[in-house]
């Protein structure tokens, strides 16, 4: 028998306990919970978009600014050690395929929490089931009144809301143009969000004094001759578009051939420097769009820098450029922030209880800070108009968020 002095029992306690907290530790940090997509080495995090349809053009550039942004994070070492393994569906924007896909990220291969979801018709369908689940939605691509009210903890929008951007829109060019009864023409796509769009913009139009009218076009429209020579008896003040990009390129060079000098806006999804060059300098003199997002170098905030500078090294040099990207960017910011919270034991229970506490998101300039709550998750709400500039191949802003804030308090 070895009788040990009172020093070394001492150090032999200690290193027990040190011992004993370590493989505690380790255990905590090891903990699976595969039923909510969380593994010792990565936590699974899903997205539903349209990757391959009639919205690629816009949301699969979405879903290139979410990863690239997930893959800085796991280049840093992911979240607490575990990296970020995303998920993506493509739903092909048709609500059966997201249906499929949807079940699929909820308990065939499950992930902690879902990004996305591009299309109105699939949140509609879907809303009541989303609700009633427990994996929830951070960052939805779309905002409908199906998904988004009643507000649910279950539910946070992560791009420019339809309300805001139809009420900063009208308001700037009321402002600018000095109209006083403004006749506006909606032309949207035949979507429930279209729809709501519309109903924003009417609203916004009639508290000034004037009338809006809706005028619809297919997703997959390769003329818009009817809808220009609408435009035409109809005369209005100003027009704004709600679609995808061929939507405003077709509408844009339509006016342009018939000689129409028309302002135009279009939602923040119509934001691509692609989609400028297609329209041609002409035909883009009239055209801006509403965002609430900065795109890729249009000024030096800290935000902006980091994104450009980490998209300027993997090849990103114009896609950063694009809104979609952006907003891609700055909802894996919004889910790597979220998780981080949960600290070394994430949940889908635990990450619905934090979320729904509450929490800001402040991208550091790629869009104003915004802000979630148990009574609001509409998500961005300060906006800023943008046009492009061929001279130099880059977007301009007309003004800054601040400028336009009066238009949707």
């Amino acid at each position: 028998m070895t009788i040990q002095s009172q020093p070394q029992r001492s150090k032999t306690a200690q290193l027990s306990v040190w011992l004993t907290a370590a493989c505690m530790s380790f255990a905590a940090w090891s903990q699976d919970a595969p039923q909510d997509g969380v593994y010792k080495d990565r936590i699974d995090w899903g997205l539903l978009m349209d990757m391959s349809g009639p919205t690629s053009a816009s949301q699969g550039i979405w879903v290139n600014g979410f990863r690239d942004y997930m893959r800085r994070v796991n280049e840093g070492g992911g979240v607490f050690g575990r990296k970020i393994n995303v998920l993506a569906e493509d739903n092909r924007f048709n609500p059966a395929t997201d249906k499929i896909a949807y079940e699929k990220l909820v308990s065939q291969t499950p992930v902690i929490a879902i990004s996305g979801m591009g299309m109105s018709a699939s949140q509609v369908a879907l809303a009541p089931t989303i609700k009633a689940g427990k994996v929830p939605i951070v960052g939805t691509y779309t905002a409908t009144k199906a998904l988004s009210e009643p507000v649910s903890p279950m539910v946070y929008n992560g791009f420019c809301g339809y309300k805001p951007m139809a009420q900063a829109g009208v308001g700037y060019h009321v402002d600018m143009l000095k109209l006083k009864a403004p006749k506006v023409v909606t032309l949207a796509i035949e979507t429930a969000g279209g729809k709501e769009y519309h109903d924003y913009v009417a609203e916004a139009v009639a508290k000034l004094g004037g009338s809006a009218t809706h005028l619809t076009v297919k997703v997959t429209a390769v003329d818009v001759t009817p809808q220009i020579l609408e435009i035409i008896n109809l005369k209005p003040d100003l027009i704004t578009i709600y679609g995808v990009s061929n939507t405003a390129i077709l509408t844009m060079k339509g006016l342009a051939q018939y000689g129409l000098n028309i302002p135009t806006f279009g939602i923040t999804y119509l934001g691509a420097p692609q989609m400028f060059q297609s329209m041609g300098a002409q035909a883009a003199a009239n055209y801006k769009f509403i965002s609430c997002f900065t795109p890729g170098g249009v000024d030096q905030s800290a935000g902006n820098k980091a994104m450009s500078t980490y998209a300027d090294s993997i090849g990103r040099v114009e896609m950063k450029q694009d809104i979609n990207y952006v907003a891609g960017w700055v909802t894996a910011q919004m889910a790597t922030e979220a998780l981080t919270k949960l600290g070394k034991n994430p949940t889908r229970a635990r990450l619905v209880e934090s979320l729904s506490k509450g929490f800001t998101v402040n991208s550091q300039g790629l869009a104003a800070p915004f802000s979630f709550s148990a009574s609001n998750n509409a998500g961005p709400m300060v906006f800023k108009l943008l046009g492009y500039d061929f001279a130099s191949s880059k977007f301009k802003p007309y003004g800054e968020f601040a400028d336009y804030e009066k238009y949707t308090r």
